[in-house]
């Protein structure tokens, strides 16, 4: 009887040890995570030498006088004798990618005339590095 039941104790440890294997290499799965395969494609380190970093400078233009978005304004960036620009929506709303630097010389100018209710006076705003992470609210005033 002895013998038996000494066997059956090996079973259920060889069994219990088996379950504890799995259960502690699932554990340091869930822990770590499955590693991304090492490809070609995946981005990892430094960027190589011709890449260009570039930025958002978002924002929004309104009527001064009555809080109305204009549609149709020119808002453009010359940076090292290229100019970056783009007009805004029905919102008012503009977004432009331009490559990193300390200082950026923003253009606003109403380049339709009287289509969008007046012609409005341009502006240039002078904006910091820091000041293009959040988005911009311009008012424009119209020229009389």
């Amino acid at each position: 009887m002895t013998k038996i039941s000494e066997r059956c104790r090996k079973i259920l440890r060889t069994v219990f040890r088996g379950i504890g294997v799995s259960v502690v290499s699932l554990i340091i799965q869930a822990c770590y995570g499955i590693l991304p395969p090492d490809e070609p494609g995946c981005e990892y380190g430094m960027p190589p030498p011709d890449y260009i970093q570039e930025i958002s400078i978002r924002g929004t233009v309104t009527a001064k006088k009555t809080g109305n978005p204009i549609f149709g304004i020119r808002v453009s960036v010359v940076i090292e004798e290229t100019e970056y620009w783009e007009r805004t929506d029905k919102y008012g709303y503009f977004s432009l990618w331009v490559p990193v630097q300390d200082v950026y010389q923003l253009k606003i100018e109403d380049v339709d005339g009287t289509y969008n209710d007046g012609l409005f006076k341009e502006q240039t705003w002078t904006l910091k590095h820091n000041d293009t992470y959040s988005t911009l609210l311009i008012g424009m005033d119209i020229e009389e």
